[in-house]
């Protein structure tokens, strides 16, 4: 699919494609992810619209907790309403026009590429900011879109709460706890994984018997050692968590 084609299908679905990129956030939109500079990493975010909140799940392992607690929330409320349209788009566009989507998103791959070489640095992704979709299985054009990635020298991390996806990463992946899933969590760290846990004050030096880092200093997952707890502090609705999934 040619890209003015992507564009216009895009477009009709009510996604703003006049300015790039066209599906993933910039790299300063997110102050978290601002702070990858430090690292050495420029990253741009893919936030769609969380669970089923286009009406298409985009969250297979999400809890009832994990939903009420979900990082969409976070962030400037009075632009909610704008940004939760945009992320309904995306999510649409997706499910209904993937290879217009997928379009798009290489094009946004590439610039992503193109933009951090000429600053002299990492181009780093995260593509489910606010999903868990499992996009090292996701094709367009006879490649899935972390072999595209990497054939960029792009690096891909995320964040999952899918058990199968976080033992065995075809990319770097971080299982994430929720209320309901403390066994499985144990699993993944016993066998070298990382698991994201959100503390509701403060950081304690290990949850059950791992250390503990502070995954608030940036969210540059890939330069975190293995076998690792990464701490979180409880962010928008989360701060009022009541289901257990904040500890």
């Amino acid at each position: 699919m040619l890209l003015s084609e992507a564009k216009a299908i895009a477009t009709n679905h009510g996604v703003n494609v006049k300015s790039r990129p066209f599906l993933l956030s910039k790299p300063d939109s997110n102050p978290k992810v601002l702070k990858n500079m430090k690292k050495g990493v420029m990253t741009s975010p893919l936030h769609l619209a969380p669970a089923n909140l286009s009406g298409f799940n985009v969250c297979a392992g999400s809890s009832p907790g994990c939903v009420a607690a979900c990082l969409h929330t976070a962030g400037n409320p009075v632009y909610m309403a704008g940004k939760a349209r945009a992320r309904i788009a995306k999510t649409k566009l997706y499910f209904e026009q993937r290879e217009a989507f997928l379009t798009l998103l290489f094009e946004d791959i590439f610039w992503l590429a193109l933009r951090a070489n000429k600053q002299g640095l990492i181009a780093g992704i995260r593509l489910n900011a606010t999903s868990d979709i499992p996009f090292e299985r996701v094709k367009h054009g006879g490649e899935t879109v972390i072999e595209y990635c990497e054939r960029l020298g792009v690096v891909a991390y995320d964040y999952t709460k899918i058990k199968k996806r976080a033992i065995n990463p075809r990319y770097n992946i971080t299982f994430s706890r929720t209320e309901s899933n403390d066994l499985d969590c144990v699993e993944v760290l016993k066998a070298g994984g990382n698991v994201a846990v959100v503390f509701a004050k403060g950081l304690p030096t290990s949850w059950q018997g791992f250390p503990v880092i502070n995954g608030d200093e940036s969210d540059w997952r890939p330069g975190d050692q293995k076998g690792v707890v990464v701490g979180l502090k409880a962010k928008g609705k989360a701060r009022n968590d009541a289901s257990g999934f904040v500890v």
